[in-house]
């Protein structure tokens, strides 16, 4: 049986002030740089892909004129005098 790798090494070039904290916090965590640094990649990638989410919903919501969050609570109001 071949077993697949499930990680991959990459070799990466970061300022050295960032691997003076990258370290810290691998002092501080007792967590492998590995781990804090796909940590943060994760963390990362969420972040665009809610920006993503939130520049779309927010083209959605000017062609529904929603502006503020004052908007939203009316259209929730309605809603809720519905049921």
């Amino acid at each position: 049986m071949i077993k697949m790798k499930t990680v991959q090494a990459i070799t990466v070039t970061i300022p050295n002030e960032l691997a003076g904290k990258l370290y810290e916090i691998q002092k501080e965590e007792m967590k492998n740089c590995s781990n804090i640094v796909a940590e943060a990649l994760k963390e990362y990638i969420e972040w665009k892909q809610f920006k993503q989410i939130q520049k779309e919903l927010s083209i959605i919501a000017k062609t529904k004129k929603i502006f503020t969050e004052q908007d939203v609570d009316k259209i929730i109001q309605q809603i809720r005098k519905k049921k």
